[in-house]
Order: C-alpha cells, then sequence, then structure tokens
C-alpha cells in the first residue's frame, strides 16, 4: 500500500429502537494521519485524508463491514479561494489541485461499537498499473487545473472524481464520478476493469490506460459542471444498478439548470458477474423546491448526494442543501422511462430541464415519500454529509465529507434509526 489512511473522526454509535429518532454525537479522533503539508500561493494547508464522498454495505457481509470512496483529492475552485485564504488567488474557472499526484482510492471500514476501522485501501489503478489520478480529462466542459504555484497542469485521460460506490457480492465494485460523467467497473483489488462513458465522448479519453466503452447515454454530456454521478445503488437481486446526477442537466443551458427541478436516475443491468449488461431505464426524479428543505437556500443548491437501493424497482435518495438534510424513497414501478424517447435527445426543444409540470407532457417522475428530514426532532447531522446506506431496512448510516481539511474539517460517521412510519414505508415498499 503506498498511502496510509485513516478517518479523523469516529462516530459514536447509537441505536435505540423505540425512542426518538437522533442522529449519535461525534467523539474526537482516536488517531490520525495526515495526508500532506503543502504551501498553496504562500499559504500553508495540513491535509488530512477525506474518504468520505461515497459509501455502501456491503451485500451479504457482516452489518459492520462497509466500503467507502474518495473523491478526485485536494482541490480549491478559484472563485472560492477568498473563503479559505482571506483573498482570492487566481480567477476564472481555474481548479487548484495542491496533491496533483494523489490517487482516488475505495477504504474497507468495520464500524463495531464507537470504534471505525480501516481493514484495507485500495488505490484505484489500471491493469499495467498506471494510477487513477484526480485530474480532469479532456472534456469540453471542464475546470483548468493548477498547481499548487498556480502553474496549469493539463488534463488526463485516466482522470476520475470519484463520488459514490456499490459493492457487489461476489467482489468488486461499481464507481461512479462526475467529470463524464462515467461509470468505472472495479475488481476486489482496486484493477479499473472498464470504464462507461456518454455515446460520443470517446475521444476525451484518448490516451487512456483502462478501456473504455461508450455505453451510457449520450445526453449526459449535458451534466452541469461539477455535478455528474453523485449517487449509485445496487438492487438486492444483484441485477439492477441505479445511478443519479446531483443536479438537473445544464440543458440547454446553465441558466435552465438554476432553476431546474427535474433530477434524471439511470438504471443498469447488471449480468451475474457484475459486469454491464444494457441500459434498463432512465428516470425522473422531481426534487423539492429549496424552501422544502433550506429556506433561504437557492434552487441550485438542492443536490441529490446518495442512493441507497431498497429493491429493483425503489431506492433511497439523500438531499442536501446548506444544512438541511432529507432522505426521499423513490418508487419507479409507475414511472415514465425516457430511454429512447424525445427527451434523451439533445434536440429536445424546450428540454426536459425546462419543465416545471410534467404531467402536460406525458412524464411520470418517481413517486417520492419523504421519511426523513434532519431537521424535524433534535438531530444535529454535520455539514457536508455525502455518503449513506440504508442498513437492515431499520437504520441509516451517514458518512461526511471533510474536503481533505482544507479548513480543518474532520471525517464523521454516524448512525439514524428510522422511525416506526418510516420502516413501514420500507418493508412495504419492498414487497
Amino acid at each position: 500500500m503506498n498511502q496510509q489512511w485513516i478517518l479523523r473522526s469516529l462516530g459514536v454509535w447509537a441505536l435505540i429502537l423505540g425512542l426518538p429518532v437522533s442522529a449519535a454525537d461525534l467523539a474526537a479522533a482516536d488517531v490520525q494521519i495526515p495526508l500532506a503539508e503543502v504551501s498553496v500561493a504562500g499559504h500553508p494547508l495540513h491535509l488530512t485524508v477525506g474518504m468520505g464522498s461515497g459509501l455502501t454495505h456491503a451485500q451479504g457481509a457482516p452489518d459492520d463491514i462497509f466500503y467507502a470512496v474518495t473523491d478526485r483529492g485536494p482541490n480549491i475552485a478559484c472563485n472560492k479561494s477568498a473563503k479559505i485564504f482571506g483573498s482570492q488567488i487566481c480567477q476564472g474557472d481555474g481548479m487548484v489541485f495542491p496533491v496533483p499526484t494523489f490517487t482516488p482510492s475505495i477504504y474497507k471500514l468495520q464500524v463495531t461499537d464507537d470504534h471505525v476501522k480501516v481493514l484495507q485501501s485500495l488505490p484505484l489503478h489500471a491493469a499495467n498499473q498506471t494510477a487513477m489520478t484526480g485530474l480532469p480529462p479532456a472534456l469540453m466542459h471542464s475546470e483548468q487545473a493548477l498547481n499548487a504555484e498556480l502553474q496549469p497542469l493539463g488534463s488526463s485521460p485516466n482522470g476520475i472524481d470519484s463520488e459514490c460506490i456499490a459493492a457487489l457480492k461476489t467482489g468488486g465494485f461499481w464507481v461512479g464520478e462526475e467529470y463524464g460523467p462515467s461509470l468505472l467497473r472495479v475488481n476486489a483489488e482496486g484493477v479499473v476493469l472498464e470504464r462507461l462513458v456518454p455515446k460520443g465522448s470517446e475521444s476525451d479519453y484518448a490516451g487512456s490506460a483502462v478501456p473504455i466503452r461508450a455505453a451510457l447515454p449520450p445526453l449526459l454530456v449535458k451534466r452541469t459542471v461539477n455535478r455528474g454521478f453523485e449517487g449509485i445503488a445496487l438492487a438486492p437481486d444483484r441485477r439492477a444498478l441505479f445511478v443519479t446526477l446531483q443536479s438537473p442537466f445544464s440543458n440547454p443551458d446553465k441558466e435552465t439548470f438554476k432553476h431546474s427541478r427535474n433530477v434524471r436516475i439511470l438504471k443498469i443491468t447488471l449480468d451475474e458477474q457484475g459486469n454491464f449488461e444494457k441500459m434498463a431505464g432512465a428516470y425522473v426524479f422531481q426534487i423539492p423546491r429549496a424552501d422544502q428543505l433550506a429556506p433561504g437556500e437557492q434552487q441550485k443548491d438542492v443536490k441529490v448526494s446518495a442512493l441507497s437501493a431498497v429493491n429493483d424497482h425503489a431506492v433511497l435518495a439523500m438531499l442536501r442543501a446548506g444544512k438541511g438534510v432529507q432522505v426521499y424513497l423513490l418508487n419507479f414501478a409507475h414511472a415514465s422511462s425516457l430511454l429512447g424517447t424525445a427527451w434523451a435527445k439533445t434536440e429536445a426543444s424546450p428540454s426536459l430541464e425546462a419543465q416545471d409540470d410534467l404531467e402536460p407532457v406525458g412524464i411520470t417522475p418517481a413517486k417520492a415519500t419523504l421519511i426523513y428530514d434532519a431537521s424535524v426532532g433534535h438531530d444535529k447531522l454535520p455539514e457536508k454529509v455525502e455518503g449513506m446506506s440504508l442498513l437492515n431496512d431499520r437504520e441509516l448510516v451517514f458518512i461526511t465529507d471533510n474536503d481533505f481539511g482544507i479548513r480543518g474539517d474532520q471525517t464523521a460517521m454516524l448512525r439514524v434509526p428510522l422511525d416506526a412510519r418510516a420502516v413501514a414505508l420500507l418493508r412495504q415498499s419492498a414487497r
């Protein structure tokens, strides 16, 4: 293992069934290992591991085994650098990568009582040992990568911004990432066996060390920058894989994205070995208005951050905006699939993203039922909760993204029991 990682903060775990739903308090870290000491444009940073971009429970494994995944590594947007350093250090759409050699990685975790133990670290790499990187590939809509001295870094055909993970019972994973957006089929040793990309975008990955297959809907290239694949979930039947965009497409433009409520969720059929077989569906989740989730936030701030599957036609979707966190049960049994329709084409005008009322245009979105709201009761979830996994249909497990400690934040894990109503809805949906 070429890097050592550990959670900076450990969650105090609690599950007391029958009491009101409440998130557990967080404990201070017992041990921590820093990632790097770097200087960005003369400003020192003390970076720590950030491995909370995605979380999944391993199907068929004991309840205490989970897998987490990092994103692309430490990064600072030029237009947000003043919030970190007190003054803006660069301009435009630049993105500073203080550790450009960072390798996105998967972590196997064991959670017992109040302790989280890292059992294994799996840096993602090609079969020829070429490490995956967090630098953007040569996409039309992507940030300009800069190093700590604010010099251009260029692009990488092996670049990924991993944000979500699903673990296969037979070993291996599916990882969703934001750049393409694309999906990575990864084996149990961290080798990327294949990368699925939107049809027509193959040239963006010229020179890739991993096999590229153009199998995803071409409209995915309309994803909003830094709002690609954010949640992924494997159904209990192990044949249905769901993956969601974080936000509505910029379709036809970014202004449309800012006001749209229509997020697309894909369904993929896997073969018995867990490999891609075919596209099975493409649905709409009409996310709530911002004031229903986090009063004072704008619609563009509402993000779908994680999925966890209930069965082959229902998932849990976690939404967040500001300090608001909600989880919805989404049922696709009677939802319209957009595969092969005009709504799946770039020429559609007005676009799906421009529609507020879907009924007049003949689209039935996923049925959405709110089952958890952190603002109800006494829950005080930490900010930047990004990963979520449903465990034994009675509780949710969350993990936070600490942004590699750029602002001194800690990674946290916590467990939240669902109330009786939510449990009943889940069990009813599973029938």
